[in-house]
């Protein structure tokens, strides 16, 4: 295994890196490899977190609420002609 030494980093960014690993329960060593894989796309996570809050909504309606909403909206479809003239 390689070893990399990083000169320059100032104070802020040395408490934050520490932060980090602290909150994640890692070394400073095994965060910053765990970020640099990350960010390399060498991680078998990907980049970006798949969220899935928002699944319950998608699709979950019943073709009886599908039907009363689209009921709903009928009245956006009318165009007020006194506001366009």
């Amino acid at each position: 295994m390689k070893s990399i030494t990083i000169r320059g980093i100032d104070v802020e960014l040395d408490a934050a890196i520490k932060d980090q690993a602290v909150r994640s329960r890692q070394s400073v060593n095994q965060w910053l490899i765990e970020s640099l894989k990350k960010l390399t796309g060498k991680s078998k996570e990907p980049v970006f977190k798949k969220y899935n809050d928002l699944d319950a909504l998608a699709g979950g309606w019943s073709k009886q609420e599908t039907k009363d909403f689209l009921a709903d909206i009928k009245i956006f479809e009318k165009i007020d002609k006194d506001i366009w003239q």
